[in-house]
């Protein structure tokens, strides 16, 4: 049985990591080195970096950062952002990646995960789904156009694992930085819907959000973004916090995580 996954995300805009709020109000905390420094010394089975503007703006990935990242990081890259060519795939893995983060490109041309998926492999392909709540349902959220596509949720998610995804990274645009929790229904309804693995993001606010999206919400790994930020939000607490919730998760030989507590707020003392 594979161990639950804990993957901190490094959300950056303008170069600078940001905490966001429901993918509209954005925070600066920093230089994204500093934050990938910091997580390569905790303890995380995977690191995401997804840049928000780089499709908006036409950039391309930043292939320089991608190669330092890989030489500091001990885990899994995935990286997300200004992706719509196979040469940006090619480059990204060259450069040390382990996996590329879709989105946008999946919306106008999802042949793209078959052709990646082929060449590359499944295992290389996460697609990123944004997921917002309507009076009629779930609905796919397309953040280029702040506006919601016209495929239903459970079309794009069987038309994402037919053309060879190998993951989904979901995130809840309303549960985003708003530190109440995962959206356990959705999380429930998409993972019903694929039998390829989902990644819960958006809401975490207290590490025991973390076991709710595995043990009721169905995933096969846990991410999280805004909380991470601050040096008092260990991963390592996180993992003890999920350890002393049942799951089975990957344990640094160098950590006694039974010596960890957490206050009322979840923070480790």
């Amino acid at each position: 049985m594979l161990k639950t996954r804990l993957i901190p995300c490094i959300i950056t805009k303008n170069d600078l990591v940001v905490q966001s709020f429901n993918f509209n109000k954005y925070l600066p905390i920093g230089n994204v080195k500093t934050a990938i420094e910091f997580f390569v010394n905790w303890d995380v089975d995977e690191i995401v970096i997804i840049d928000i503007d780089a499709t908006k703006e036409i950039r391309s990935p930043n292939i320089e950062l991608v190669a330092w990242a890989a030489k500091e990081c001990f885990v899994p890259l995935t990286v997300g952002g200004g992706i719509n060519t196979l040469a940006h795939i090619q480059s990204l893995l060259k450069a040390g990646a382990d996996k590329v983060c879709l989105n946008s490109i999946v919306r106008s041309n999802l042949a793209f995960i078959t052709e990646a998926s082929n060449i590359y492999g499944d295992q290389c392909i996460t697609v990123s789904v944004d997921v917002v709540k309507t009076d009629t349902g779930y609905a796919v959220y397309d953040y280029l156009s702040k506006g919601v596509y016209k495929v239903s949720l459970e079309k794009y998610l069987k038309n994402i694992e037919a053309a060879g995804a190998g993951e989904i990274l979901l995130n809840s645009v309303d549960r985003d930085g708003s530190r109440i929790g995962y959206d356990v229904e959705l999380l429930q309804e998409v993972s019903s819907e694929v039998n390829i693995p989902v990644i819960a993001l958006g809401g975490v606010g207290r590490f025991e959000h973390l076991a709710d999206a595995i043990l009721k919400g169905g995933c096969q790994a846990v991410a999280a973004a805004n909380i991470f930020q601050h040096m008092e939000h260990s991963t390592i607490a996180a993992k003890a916090q999920m350890r002393s919730s049942g799951l089975d998760v990957r344990l640094s030989s160098e950590v006694r995580y039974e010596d960890f507590s957490l206050d009322i707020l979840g923070r480790p003392f």
